[in-house]
């Protein structure tokens, strides 16, 4: 461990004792690297490099060291997250194989779990580079959406019985009800467009069907890729029991493809021809998709989002976060207002 900077050697130190304990490195494993990544709105992440044995027979290895911080943007459940991410991955999803989770005390400072570091990178379509390489796949045959679809049929094909303990069951006025509420108390002045939306949604509650496991946060962006295939998927920190047409709605809004002040990509998610990916999931999974209910939840899905921006102006604004993209969000809301007005046909 000595290659480690020294104020990184006993979080390293930590999740090596971790997965030591767990059973999934032997004794002789030592920490070789240790890296905090990039973003981290809601979570830090590090990559953590072991060397696994002893000789010509040690394996260099790679872990995702997963954190909630002191400050995060969402006070989600992080064991329910862990937890969620074992569930996936006993069904088929293509979610990291998470290994361990620790609660207590420690060098990261918020609870932690660690997983498999899964191949590839996720792209990012509000940068234009990226969202032609994902149109660019599409032209080329679609491998990128045809595993976007597939990893959503395999999501919603986990049963509600399946996840009973793991994650909470909302049904659509408890999730109206519970970005409304997120909403209001982070607010920092009435927004009319926000308030009419809210009232419109009340105004058209879907038929409710067969609750299962919902992404809720289910994007391209939020995939790794490589080789113009999906390796993994990521971000389970926002999933519940409910209605999967939720997941529809919201990968459908123009902004997951790219809008933010200038248009983004024609493609749903910079990736997938819009009917082509409704008509394929529907096939694929044996649901129905009615064009009206998907439009509903996109207004849902741009009000969480909001909220969710809304919450990170506040606590800039409060002195509760330094981090200056908690100002910056402000931008993308003019955009998904704008995006509110249309769906509700303002």
């Amino acid at each position: 461990m000595s290659a480690i900077e020294p104020e990184s050697r006993e979080r390293a130190a930590a999740a090596l004792a971790l997965l030591q304990g767990a059973g999934v490195l032997g004794a002789a494993a030592e920490a070789t690297s240790i890296t905090q990544l990039e973003g981290g709105w809601s979570r830090q992440a590090y990559v953590l490099g072991v060397r696994d044995g002893v000789g010509d027979d040690a394996e260099e290895r790679e872990f995702v060291v997963r954190v909630k911080p002191p400050a995060p943007l969402l006070h989600t459940d992080l064991r329910q997250e862990y937890e969620t991410t074992r569930l996936l991955t006993a069904h088929g999803v293509a979610a990291p194989v998470a290994h361990a989770f620790e609660a207590g005390e420690n060098p990261f400072g918020g609870p932690y779990y660690v997983m498999d570091r899964a191949p590839g990178s996720a792209p990012n379509v509000w940068r234009a580079r990226d969202r032609a390489e994902l149109e660019a796949n599409w032209e080329a045959g679609g491998s990128l959406a045809e595993d976007l679809v597939d990893g959503l049929v395999s999501i919603h094909a986990i049963p509600a019985a399946e996840a009973e303990g793991v994650l909470p069951l909302r049904n659509f006025e408890a999730a109206v009800s519970h970005w409304e509420t997120v909403q209001n108390e982070m607010r920092l002045l009435r927004d009319p467009v926000l308030e009419d939306a809210y009232a419109w949604l009340r105004g058209r509650e879907p038929d409710p069907i067969e609750p299962t496991l919902v992404h809720g946060d289910y994007r391209i962006g939020n995939c790794l890729n490589q080789d113009g295939r999906i390796t993994a998927i990521l971000d389970w920190e926002i999933s519940y029991l409910g209605d999967p047409r939720y997941d529809l709605g919201y990968i459908s809004l123009e902004y997951e493809a790219g809008k933010f002040t200038k248009p983004g990509s024609e493609l749903l998610s910079s990736t997938a021809d819009r009917e082509w990916f409704m008509r394929e999931y529907e096939r694929r999974s044996g649901r129905p998709v009615d064009p009206e209910v998907v439009r509903t939840y996109a207004v849902l899905a741009a009000l969480m989002l909001v909220a969710i921006l809304t919450t990170g102006i506040r606590m800039y604004s409060d002195g509760r976060s330094e981090d200056i993209r908690m100002a910056w969000v402000r931008f993308a809301i003019p955009g998904l207002r704008q995006e509110l007005t249309a769906l509700m046909d303002y």
